[in-house]
This record gives structure tokens, sequence and C-alpha cells, in this order.
């Protein structure tokens, strides 16, 4: 007996199921990818499902093919600058794959239906492609509707208080929360703190300033002051890319009712503008407290 499997079929659903497993797997960790690359992502996985028309191989092979293709199609997704978000990202990317493999294997074994065919640990459903399209919309339902329910409330604080030490001033600002900062230190890879030089410029190290106000006016760049560290933190935005300077400190500390407490985020970057609200001096990302 002799299996027909429809190629448009089997890309279409692998299509669909990829780009929930990407949506799940940047909220896992943290991450958000533009509606493009989501696109270009599960493209790229339901190409991978391809591996089904190939010749059974060992399984440590599909498991390797399994991890390497879900490293490829999470770079596509959510972009490869920071190796450990990468690595976080495809290996929750793989595990929800190897998961979903897994429950249809058990619904084989235990219903013993002719519906599923699996190959290389990749998955074909021989129904109705639009039956398929109602189904995978009602999973994108369930997840809205799921992330909706369990999104966490905006905190009450719009701001928090502040404190690190730089080249021996300990400094305190006013922090915002803005979910769309993912600045990181490139040397430890954690999230950094992002300061207004315009807002902030007063309350740091005389020599601070002036070396950070000749950065941004295009002078030529001397040797940091004694004892600052410099970081340059690659920035993004919709229009440009850039480098922002910035230091490593002493320890950033959430300033709390109780004392401070340390928040094991070792260093800092500079914006030259303003961010326009007298209340806070400071960026922060979501990832950061």
């Amino acid at each position: 007996m002799k299996t027909v499997i429809y190629l448009d079929v089997l890309l279409l659903v692998n299509f669909l199921v990829a780009y929930l497993l990407l949506q799940a797997t940047g909220v896992l960790t943290g991450q958000h990818a533009p509606f493009v690359r989501m696109l270009l992502g599960s493209a790229c996985a339901a190409a991978s499902a391809l591996i089904l028309f190939a010749p059974e191989l060992a399984y440590p092979v599909q498991l390797a093919y399994k991890l390497a293709t879900a490293l490829v199609i999470t770079a596509l997704t959510f972009g490869w600058r920071d190796p450990l978000r990468l690595a976080a990202a495809a290996c929750w990317y793989a595990a929800l794959n190897i998961l979903l493999a897994g429950l249809v294997f058990l619904v084989i074994f235990e219903t013993g239906t002719t519906l599923l065919q699996t190959g290389n640990l990749a998955v074909y459903l021989r129904i109705s492609p639009l039956l398929l399209l109602g189904l995978s919309g009602l999973c994108c339902g369930v997840i809205e509707a799921g992330l909706r329910f369990f999104r966490r409330r905006p905190a009450r604080q719009e701001t928090v208080g502040l404190e690190f030490e730089l080249c021996g001033t300990r400094i305190h600002l006013r922090a915002a929360l803005d979910t769309g900062c993912y600045l990181t230190d490139p040397i430890t890879c954690m999230p950094v703190l992002v300061v207004s030089l315009a807002d902030a410029g007063s309350r740091l190290p005389p020599e601070i300033r002036q070396y950070l106000t000749g950065w941004f006016a295009g002078s030529e760049q001397t040797a940091p002051p004694a004892g600052a560290q410099l970081r340059l933190i690659p920035c993004s935005t919709a229009t440009q890319r850039s480098l922002l300077p910035g230091f490593a400190v002493q320890g950033i500390g959430l300033i709390t009712p109780n004392g401070v407490l340390q928040l094991g985020r070792t260093a800092i970057a500079f914006a030259p503008e303003s961010f326009g609200d007298a209340q806070y001096e400071a960026f922060y990302g979501s990832d950061f407290l």
C-alpha cells in the first residue's frame, strides 16, 4: 500500500504549526519578532519538514537535524546578535517541536489512527487543508486569549529609583520602563540601563560628563577617564544602527523602602537626547528588573 503525501498540505501545515511554536518561543524567552521575520522563520521551518521524504535516519541524526534547524529558524526569526538569547530561543523551539512529535507518537500508539504519518521527527496530517486552517485559527485564538488572560498587569509604579557608582561617585536616578528597550552589554550579555546625558548630566562626575559631551559632539576621542571602563553598546532603531557609549559600573541597585536591592546589572549606556519627562532620567527594559 502506498501513501500519497500532498506537498502543499505538508508545507502549509508545518508553516502554521511553526508560526504558533515561534510565537510560544517568543513568549517563553521574552523576545518579540517582527511579522516579516515570523513569516520567514515559519517558511524555513516548513521547508525543513521535507526531511519527511528522506530515508529513515538514526535517532541521534534526527535529533541533531532538529536542533540544527531550530537554531537556523530562531536566528532568522529573532536575530543572532545575542548568542545567549538565540541559544535559549533555539532550545525552547526545539523542545516544543520534540514535545509535539512525542504527543503525535502517543496518539498513534494509543489510537492506531491513520490520519497521522511521521518520519524523521517530521509530522504529516492527512486531513482537509480547510480543516487544518480552521484548527490553526482556533489554536491561534486560544493562544491569544491565554496570553491576554495570563499577561502580567502593568506595575502600579511607573518609575523606580536606581543607584550605581561611577568613578567613585554614587549616582541616584529615576528610571521608567520602556518595553521596546532590548539593549545588552556585549561583554556580559546582560540588559543595561539607558541614561539621558541631557537629563542626568549634572549628576555625573565632571570628567565623565566632559568625555560624553565630546563623544556626541564628534570630537576626536581620547582614553576614557581614569577608573572608567568604556562599553560600546549596540543600538538599533527603526531608522539607524549605532553604538552608544557606556561604562561598567559597580552594580546597579533598586532603591526600595527596605533598602537597596542589588540587581546584578553592571553596565549603563548613554543617549545624547532628553527623554522629555522630568519624572525620570533613564530607561530600562522589561527584562531589567
